[in-house]
């Protein structure tokens, strides 16, 4: 809970906030711009409901700004166009609109007493600790929303929530399905297995001229290179230019940036929290407010706090630790919380219920911390090494440009460089695409394929230090000639061989253990067998490919599978022995289980429900959409 609490301010919470946060917070980062691009009537039309360009181009904006957000200056009009950007946002729109348009004719819609209290909730609002009208119409007038566009537009995405939430909550989990869950993980057998390898194989297959260019023509795919550069280049490591910083320059830092080594003041908290239905209205308000306040009145008479927060908290995250919060600082909770909390001495109980958009709060001080500026002998180590890392960059990056200007009119860049004390590297980068938000870009293969043939770039920041490169030679994506990758199709040549040889052999085997004898039959086809201890899903045998362990998990006992692939050859399973689990020891996974299945049901049951809806819907989306290039 305290973490959902800490990442509010940030613009995200959980429940029906959880998809209004994420609006509001892209607006107040970015604003609300998002005009522009072609014009068109409307973007899709979903039963006879026109999706306008204008609310469109606001949502598009929301997933730019929320990838820029995301990936900073890596991402770009061409990146948001490889991701399917304008495809995804109308996908994203027309299931909102099928959603909205079904919810009206059940009686789902989110109500006005909703909205109102949802709108009242959103701290950016709020004034004083207070929802304040006056801001709430000055922040969406700055923002370029009207009252009535701001409310619609929030009203849709309520009720999607609501729906979703509605569907989901349909889902239930049976005892009989968590058990028969618990049987199929905990399941265990004992199997005989006889492996057919390929490397023997291989080893022994040949390949003729005619059969590697007939390979490469029929499987040219799996030998294309993608595009590359030859490139030249020097590296200058910031750690060759480390030198001693001298004391005073520490002392210097200390006292020039005072602030960085102050301590904030903390406390540790804890709290008792009763959370408000989503529905109940005004009843629901007040039963959750008086069980607080009598949770106060009790703690305020003696009884322990944390017993209390074990007994009546409703936050997952800390009832179980006595309502633990650990310490904390200004700006990282909700402001009605931290108002109220820091106006606590040590030892104290809030003398009323806190409301938060989570709920009502008892709040406890157990301990403070007094903030202050740490001594410079805490810091020094720190300070040196910052300073020492910094001032070897600079080093680095100012000899790397000094280098550079050397070697941007030298005729032969390898032969400089190595003039130059240094030691030149020649390579080839290809072309490799990075997942967003995953894997960062490479700067060397960005500055490769940014410069034109045969230019020198700027010193470039990487990982072993600043380099300075040249682009040699531009070389196309293309399938080599058979002469440069000929190792390369005569391995697969003969693996294709050997797989086909393995799987017959193995295929025999089946057949000669059909009596009973796997060793023998495994023995004739010259393949190698063992026995594994037993095993289950949850507790995988050693050393036994994950697809024969599933395959022998299916199979019936005395019974054999068919070939199994691996990639050390062929397997042939069969089963010696199953043993059913244990059911006196489901007690540990019960909740585990249940809340796999619960959730796996709860999507099936969603997907079920836009599968639904979209095959009663007549849907008309636009060829051309704005942000797309044509």
């Amino acid at each position: 809970m305290i973490t959902f609490m800490r990442r509010y301010r940030r613009g995200l919470q959980v429940g029906l906030l959880l998809v209004i946060a994420a609006f509001v917070a892209s607006l107040f980062v970015f604003g609300a711009s998002g005009r522009g691009g072609d014009t068109v009537a409307g973007v899709a039309t979903v039963n006879g409901e026109q999706i306008t360009t204008e609310r469109y181009q606001r949502r598009y904006q929301e997933y730019l700004n929320a990838y820029a957000q995301m990936l900073r200056d890596r991402f770009s009009p061409e990146m948001a166009e490889r991701l399917g950007l304008p495809r995804q946002v109308v996908e994203d729109l027309v299931q909102e609109t099928l959603v909205v348009q079904r919810a009206r004719t059940e009686g789902l819609e989110a109500s006005d007493e909703e909205l109102n209290a949802q709108i009242h909730a959103i701290a950016a609002f709020w004034e004083g600790g207070h929802f304040s009208l006056k801001r709430y119409e000055d922040v969406l007038k700055r923002l370029g929303y009207t009252k009535t566009a701001f409310e619609t537009e929030m009203r849709r995405r309520l009720t999607r929530q609501k729906v979703e939430n509605a569907v989901r909550g349909g889902a239930k989990v049976s005892e009989g399905e968590i058990e028969q869950a618990f049987g199929h993980m905990h399941e265990e057998v004992r199997a005989a297995w006889a492996l057919v390898e390929l490397a023997p194989l291989m080893a022994s297959a040949g390949a003729t001229d005619d059969e590697l260019q007939a390979y490469l023509r029929d499987h040219a795919p799996e030998f294309r290179q993608p595009e590359r550069r030859r490139v030249h280049y020097v590296a200058l490591d910031p750690k060759d230019f480390t030198r001693p910083v001298p004391e005073a320059a520490v002392q210097k830092y200390y006292a020039e940036h005072a602030a960085e080594f102050e301590t904030p003041r903390q406390v540790r908290a804890a709290h008792i929290l009763v959370r408000v239905p989503e529905t109940g209205g005004s009843g629901a308000e007040d039963e959750a407010k008086a069980k607080v306040a009598d949770a106060i009145r009790r703690a305020r008479s003696g009884e322990d706090f944390g017993k209390l927060a074990r007994e009546l908290s409703q936050d997952p995250g800390s009832a179980a630790r006595g309502g633990d919060l650990g310490f904390v600082s200004k700006g990282e909770m909700v402001p009605a919380f931290e108002q109220a909390l820091f106006a606590l001495k040590k030892g104290a109980v809030s003398p009323e219920p806190v409301r938060t958009p989570f709920g009502f709060h008892a709040i406890k001080v157990e301990e403070v911390r007094e903030g202050g500026k740490r001594p410079l002998k805490e810091v020094a180590a720190q300070i040196r090494q910052r300073l020492q890392s910094e001032a070897a960059d600079r080093a680095a990056r100012t000899k790397a440009e000094e280098v550079r200007a050397k070697l941007l009119g030298a005729g032969d860049f390898m032969a400089e460089a190595r003039k130059l004390g240094l030691t030149p590297v020649e390579s080839n980068i290809a072309r490799k695409e990075s997942v967003p938000g995953l894997t960062p870009p490479d700067p060397m293969q960005e500055t490769a394929f940014t410069l034109a043939q045969g230019g020198v770039s700027v010193p470039v920041r990487t990982p072993a230090g600043y380099v300075v490169l040249k682009s040699a030679e531009t070389m196309p994506a293309a399938v080599p000639p058979l002469a440069e990758i000929k190792d390369k199709v005569v391995t697969a040549v003969r693996r294709q061989k050997a797989e086909a040889l393995a799987l017959e052999k193995a295929k025999q085997i089946v057949a000669g253990a059909q009596s009973g004898d796997l060793v023998g039959a495994a023995q004739k086809a010259g393949a190698t067998v063992g026995e594994t201890p037993r095993f289950s899903r949850t507790r995988p045998a050693e050393r036994l490919p994950g697809d024969a362990m599933l395959a022998a998990l299916k199979t019936p006992v005395g019974a054999l599978t068919e070939p199994v692939k691996a990639p050390q050859g062929y397997y042939v399973m069969k089963v010696l022995q199953r043993v059913p689990p244990n059911l006196s020891t489901i007690g540990a996974e019960r909740d585990k289980i249940a809340g796999e299945l619960l959730a796996r049901k709860q999507s099936q049951a969603w997907e079920a429900w836009m599968s639904g809806a979209r095959a009663k819907a007549k849907i008309e989306i636009s060829s051309r959409l704005p942000g797309q290039r044509g």
